[in-house]
């Protein structure tokens, strides 16, 4: 793979970085294959039945699923730029961003080595802000695919970021037509991330792919935030494409169980890192209830239609 290529490739790391403030964790393919330890979900696993109790930690909880600091309703999705001295929110795409963006300096690192054919190369990249993580990666030069492990060590990429310990085993595929990687699988178990605000347990996956049009990140994990009961994230699928965000997925909470969730109105963001001016976040229980995060250029706000209210008694479910 020349330096040209690697170029490109680093533009269509830039582009997967905006999928760094959304919430979610864990990857792979989308389906049940993904490496998430099942085990360590503890919580409810029936269908949770929404109330007006609960609708918080179903909407605003949800959506910044994972969110280092957070605590029970409070909206961290609307906080992300908090100047106060605990510093801002972290979420979990942020965390699989720091991730993804340390493997262009990886490549660079094992180009440069050249390893004889079928022998992985090892190196070490360095956090942009501290740290560092230990590379083994075998780079087929023939097709540029790659794959590899990466052990993190107090790896920080922003001052403000997240701080990755942990290994990661990655596989990319590369496209010669684009000049760029058509997917980026990295799975987990466990990794930790660390912030002024606290810190997080994954196990997991995060999954990356792009086309011309449209990025993708897939997740799964179980996650635990400062020592919390574990959370279930499933076969969270964000959709990014033109100025609108699309969501799917099942979310277990420890104290209630799962909801789908979904974007029945698909959010307008600028860009993935971007608080949605527009849009419906919204959850979906047993009986009929639900609860949606509508977001407007002013701010969120919360709805519930639970198993007693007049919409619920027309549900035929």
């Amino acid at each position: 793979m020349n330096m040209i290529e690697l170029k490109r490739m680093s533009k269509a790391v830039c582009i997967t970085l905006l999928l760094a403030l959304l919430p979610a964790c864990g990857g792979g393919g989308g389906g049940s294959d993904q490496p998430v330890d099942h085990s360590k979900y503890a919580g409810p696993i029936a269908r949770a039945d929404i109330t007006t109790s609960n609708a918080v930690a179903f909407t605003t909880d949800a959506y910044a699923a994972g969110s280092i600091g957070a605590s029970a309703n409070v909206i961290g999705v609307m906080v992300q730029n908090d100047d106060t001295p605990g510093g801002k929110l972290t979420t979990l795409p942020e965390i699989a961003a720091t991730v993804r963006g340390s493997i262009p300096q990886a490549l660079a690192r094992v180009q440069q080595a050249a390893p004889l054919p079928g022998v992985a190369a090892s190196s070490t990249v360095y956090g942009t802000a501290g740290g560092s993580a230990a590379v083994s990666m075998n780079l087929n030069e023939s097709t540029g695919n790659f794959n590899g492990t990466m052990t993190f060590n107090k790896y920080q990429n922003l001052s403000n970021g997240p701080t990755i310990t942990g290994s990661v085993t990655m596989t990319g595929i590369y496209n010669a037509a684009t000049g760029s990687y058509d997917s980026i699988t990295m799975d987990f178990a466990p990794l930790s991330a660390t912030t002024a605000k606290g810190s997080a347990t994954m196990y997991g996956s995060f999954a990356f792919s792009a086309t011309a049009t449209s990025e993708t990140l897939r997740m799964s994990c179980t996650l635990s935030v400062n020592s919390s009961p574990n959370y279930w994230i499933k076969d969270w699928t964000y959709t990014f494409s033109g100025d609108t965000l699309t969501i799917t997925g099942v979310y277990y909470h420890p104290s209630y169980g799962y909801v789908e969730v979904t974007t029945p109105t698909p959010l307008t963001v600028s860009s993935f890192p971007g608080v949605p001016t527009s849009g419906v976040f919204q959850a979906a229980g047993a009986h009929c209830s639900k609860a949606r995060l509508t977001f407007s250029s002013t701010g969120t706000t919360v709805t519930a239609i639970a198993s007693g209210s007049d919409q619920w008694q027309l549900c035929t479910e």
